[in-house]
């Protein structure tokens, strides 16, 4: 199997400093950090710092989209270019850290209806992520990954095959997608790892960990085997990205303080041991 290096999304520590959140990616065995996408308020030089101080990489910058401001497929022209805006300051931290990623959600997330139609919301999302990209290619070959999610959280896109369609829409080549086993596991009627080839290692640039009960991989029962035998089957060369929501808390009981982060490193120290072990096994 190739080497596949290992990552841990930033937000998922709430609000400690990214000095600590690099030492603690160092100390369990990350080779890099994804980086939450919070352009206005992220001190470049001190993410720049933390992450050269403990030789980690930054593989993408990981955007968020719960507000109506970041809504690519918003039908109201205000919102959808404060989105595109928002998209492209993602694409500068990327540039600014020497990540080579982005990671766009193409609707809002936690608004299931649609500001018009599926139709009508899908087109307006394909033109705004086709702006970013467009900025993102100029500003660096930076690619930008759109996120399955489920649907539960989002409107559309919930599939890597829908995700596909989507990029495929926005004829641009550096539009890809981007798997999260947490989601997978409830929308890949195919099973997660059939999807995982379906897609394919062109499509597929990067993907999540998070088990069924959305904690770290081995703390559900998805079949981490099965996932890894298939990124070996498409060649899988990209980083994987550790995004449980830790101890069964919502993003919001993190921000607000309730996380135990020493027990989230001994749960990540476990769970990149557990799939080191796989990965050994499939080799």
């Amino acid at each position: 199997m190739k080497e596949i290096k290992f990552s841990i999304n930033s937000w998922i520590f709430g609000k400690a400093p990214i000095e600590e959140i690099a030492l603690k990616a160092k100390q369990i065995g990350a080779e890099g950090l994804e980086i939450s996408g919070e352009p206005d308020t992220t001190d470049i030089v001190r993410v720049k710092e933390a992450l050269r101080k403990y030789d980690l990489t930054a593989f993408s910058i990981s955007g968020n989209f719960l507000e109506e401001e970041r809504a690519f497929n918003h039908n109201d022209p205000k919102y959808r270019n404060s989105a595109i805006e928002y998209g492209k300051k993602c694409v500068d931290m990327a540039v600014q850290l020497g990540a080579k990623r982005v990671l766009l959600v193409p609707s809002q997330v936690n608004r299931l209806k649609y500001f018009v139609s599926k139709e009508e919301d899908w087109k307006n999302a394909v033109q705004a992520v086709g702006e970013v990209a467009d900025y993102a290619k100029k500003q660096g070959s930076i690619v930008i990954m759109l996120e399955c999610v489920n649907k539960y959280e989002v409107s559309m896109v919930r599939t890597l095959e829908d995700g596909i369609r989507m990029a495929e829409d926005t004829k641009r080549d550096n539009v890809k997608i981007i798997g999260d086993t947490f989601h997978m596991q409830l929308e890949e009627e195919i099973g997660i790892h059939n999807a995982i080839r379906r897609a394919g290692k062109d499509w597929l640039v990067h993907l999540h960990l998070g088990d069924n009960t959305r904690e770290v991989p081995g703390k559900g029962s998805i079949n981490w085997r099965e996932i890894f035998l298939a990124l070996n089957d498409i060649n899988y060369e990209a980083a994987v990205s550790f995004e449980p929501l830790p101890q069964k808390l919502t993003p919001e009981d993190i921000f607000n303080g309730d996380l135990n982060q020493d027990e989230l490193v001994k749960d990540l120290a476990f769970s990149l041991n557990y799939i080191k072990l796989i990965m050994q096994s499939i080799r």
